[in-house]
């Protein structure tokens, strides 16, 4: 039986429900993108990826700050309903702005066409789907409640899929009520989670509340967010610009190209968003015990194995790029065969940054973050100008590469920037910067994923486009990958973040869980 509190169980269970979530979601994607084609499902990309932006800006890294401060120790009523008075006006301020304040004719440029009711409607989507739910989720990992945070998150899943069909075999999917969708969808479950809080605060918690002090809160947050608020400024212009340029320059269809397939690369993002709430809450609860010998235990382990499972991913999803795109999307998307190819890499040091971001943030470590997000970001703006700009027309010419130029960008500084965190972390800890383990598994990922793919050519004929007949060629090349990628793992665990002896004892415990079976 599982222990609910404990890393191992909470680990499960949050990656058995991402996974299925996941899967949920992304069939649900692939509904509304057939549907809606390139332009449509770009568009969908284009407004909720803007207000995305714009939250991370209002944001100022108070929610890390949060999640940080109620990871760490119980914190009284008080302390929330400040909190949630600052989401509101989060909410209030975009709207106001939106209705009553900006022009027509600035709308028509930010948001490129776009009518201020879809305008709006996007807006309480992602923040329902991004603010208020985040928070409620943060709750509920504070106090260990992985599982009841998952099981309402696989319960939303499910119902968008089943009202995504529905709506898809009525003729009634449009970007409007895919909007309205999400913003039901969340509403409804942060009325179900509430509950967390309120189970959270007993006799102990209000007494801590009396002795509340809102000044000392706000010294508190003010002097974890100061590094942070120009981050948000600089992510914001980051996310906002990337998203702006790719729908200026390359329409909507780029767009939809783009989205569709991070979308797909997402799927090698599963492990690392099952534990990166687990992990920052047992990192911010290790650096306030300054325990290092855990702290140096729970990294190497995290970033290896993660960075090692997204490889493996795409290294076997990599050769089959064009079948994949072919048979789930339809020919109207064979244009984003190179964009997804490129995107399939960005997730393995995603994984990467992601858990050394959390290191940082979870430890306090907010000027360093700062220093190079902000550096990073800074270098990356220009870059989004040049790959996406056209060559003639424009003041400073580009390259026109639309989805791909985006897509090469990511990737290249994802890359650069993980390692230069990683060397960061390594110096602040007085740890060996990690580097091997990345080059030697991901040659031998795709190495693997292409050496299966060839070998099943010779037996069958891998060039169709349909599912039923690149279904039993596609199996069989997946049986051969892991074969092979399991075989140079148990003879480099280093490659996951274990030693011989580790392995060893995972071996012997599965032979004995099978033998007593």
């Amino acid at each position: 039986m599982l222990n609910s509190t404990s890393i191992k169980s909470r680990f499960i269970v949050s990656l058995i429900s991402n996974t299925i979530r996941s899967i949920l979601g992304f069939f649900s994607g692939l509904l509304i993108a057939r549907e809606l084609n390139p332009s449509g499902y770009g568009d969908i990309s284009f407004l909720l990826g803007s207000f995305v932006a714009i939250s991370a800006l209002l944001d100022m890294g108070s929610s890390s700050a949060f999640y940080t401060f109620i990871s760490q120790r119980t914190q009284g009523m008080r302390f929330y309903l400040y909190y949630f008075a600052w989401l509101a006006l989060q909410f209030i301020i975009p709207t106001f702005l939106i209705t009553a304040l900006l022009p027509e004719s600035m709308i028509a440029k930010i948001w490129l066409g776009h009518s201020r009711e879809i305008i709006l409607l996007a807006f309480a989507a992602s923040f329902m789907q991004q603010q208020v739910w985040q928070t409620l989720n943060q709750i509920g990992e504070s106090s260990r409640k992985t599982i009841r945070v998952q099981i309402i998150g696989l319960v939303v899943a499910i119902g968008h899929l089943i009202m995504i069909y529905a709506l898809l075999a009525e003729g009634l999917l449009t970007i409007q009520y895919v909007f309205w969708l999400l913003i039901v969808e969340y509403a409804l479950a942060t009325l179900w989670a509430v509950r967390f809080l309120r189970e959270k605060q007993g006799a102990a918690e209000a007494k801590k509340s009396e002795a509340f002090s809102a000044g000392a809160m706000m010294k508190e947050y003010f002097a974890y967010c100061k590094p942070l608020a120009l981050v948000s400024l600089i992510t914001f212009l980051f996310q906002f610009v990337d998203r702006w340029l790719l729908q200026r320059f390359g329409g909507s269809s780029q767009q939809g190209y783009y989205q569709i397939a991070y979308q797909f690369a997402a799927v090698s993002l599963l492990a690392t968003s099952s534990i990166l709430n687990v992990f920052w809450k047992e990192i911010a609860e290790a650096n306030a015990h300054r325990d290092r010998e855990r702290l140096a235990a729970l990294y190497q382990k995290v970033s290896r194995a993660l960075a090692m499972l997204g490889a493996v991913l795409s290294g076997f999803l990599i050769p089959w790029t064009e079948q994949i795109v072919t048979v789930v999307l339809g020919l109207s998307y064979l244009t984003a065969v190179p964009v997804l190819m490129i995107m399939f890499l960005y997730p393995i040091h995603q994984s990467m940054g992601q858990i050394g971001g959390t290191m940082l943030l979870a430890g306090g470590h907010t000027k360093a973050y700062m220093t190079l997000s902000v550096t990073v970001m800074l270098i990356s703006l220009p870059l989004s100008y040049l790959v996406q700009a056209p060559p003639h027309g424009t003041p400073i010419p580009g390259l026109g590469l639309g989805a791909i130029g985006m897509a090469l960008k990511m990737v290249a500084v994802n890359i650069v920037s993980v390692n230069i965190l990683a060397w960061i972390i390594a110096r602040n800890y007085d740890w060996k910067f990690d580097w091997i383990y990345q080059i030697a598994g991901i040659s031998l990922a795709l190495g693997a994923g292409f050496l299966s793919k060839l070998t099943v050519g010779f037996f069958w004929n891998i060039t169709r486009q349909d599912i039923v007949g690149l279904l039993t060629p596609f199996l069989a090349s997946g049986i051969l990958y892991v074969i092979i990628v399991s075989a140079c793992t148990l003879a480099m665990p280093w490659l996951i973040g274990l030693e011989k002896k580790d392995m060893k004892s995972l071996i012997d415990n599965f032979k004995a869980t099978i033998s007593f079976r």
